[in-house]
């Protein structure tokens, strides 16, 4: 398994992750597409490979506010930057962008999604050889697609080798899905996103970086996503203090590589 961090496109971060025994860093996907090849040549220069990248997109795509050609603008860039830069994954998160809106079935609001991606996005997936990877959110910040499950059904109806599945242990947690359920998604979930998904008070409840003492076991959803083949596996976590949080949660995580 490698390990890598959730930095946006702060080559800092970068550098300090890189130094740290970290394999890689995960970017974000909108601020990808806005970078001139200057800078990302400099995110190279770092020797930190770039795997994946999330927050897919900011544009609506359900509902009446959905424009196809804005968000083929935006998606041809984030891809050639995205394959310019060496990356494997990008991360379809993007709650707003698919939120289904008052009035509309779940049904309905799913079929945009699929439509979506079947017609906007695998063309440039293809184009570019990225895989897209849906991360299903708690009910909180998604109304569409909430379970490991829901992202499968939703990556099968599209029906394309380019978009599969990630797994977010936050997410998890909160819908109560158990690590051994992601053993049935052999092929279809990718990637990863850890945490310690125990409430902290200290940022209003939120997750945070693994740390010793945790009451979750990293380890418990790690071995899953290596049982089904899942080689990369970011921590995507709320900040205390970044340098000393990737400190001691890479102690933490390298045993289990």
């Amino acid at each position: 398994m490698k390990f890598g961090v959730c930095v946006g496109t702060d080559i800092e971060k970068m550098k300090l992750i890189k130094s740290l025994g970290y394999d890689y860093a995960e970017s974000h996907c909108q601020e990808l597409a806005k970078k001139t090849t200057e800078y990302l040549d400099e995110m190279k220069a770092t020797g930190l490979p770039v795997v994946a990248a999330n927050c897919f997109i900011g544009m609506r795509v359900v509902g009446n506010e959905r424009n196809d050609a804005q968000i083929s603008e935006y998606l041809e860039r984030l891809f050639k930057n995205a394959s310019y830069l060496g990356l494997k994954y990008l991360v379809f998160g993007s709650s707003g962008a698919r939120r289904i809106p008052d009035g509309m079935s779940l049904e309905e609001g799913r079929a945009q999604i699929v439509d979506f991606l079947r017609t906007l996005v695998v063309p440039v997936a293809e184009k570019y050889d990225l895989l897209v990877a849906i991360e299903p959110l708690r009910p909180e910040e998604c109304n569409a697609i909430n379970t490991i499950s829901d992202g499968v059904e939703i990556a099968k109806a599209v029906g394309s080798p380019y978009v599969k599945v990630l797994a977010d242990v936050a997410h998890m947690y909160v819908q109560h899905e158990s690590m051994e359920s992601l053993l049935k998604f052999k092929g279809l979930v990718v990637h990863a996103h850890t945490s310690n998904p125990g409430p902290d008070p200290a940022l209003d409840c939120k997750r945070i970086y693994p740390k010793k003492g945790d009451a979750f076991s990293q380890a418990s959803f790690v071995n899953a996503l290596k049982t089904i083949g899942v080689e990369h596996c970011s921590i995507e976590a709320n900040v205390l203090d970044f340098e000393s949080d990737v400190r001691e949660a890479y102690e933490i995580l390298k045993e289990l590589r």
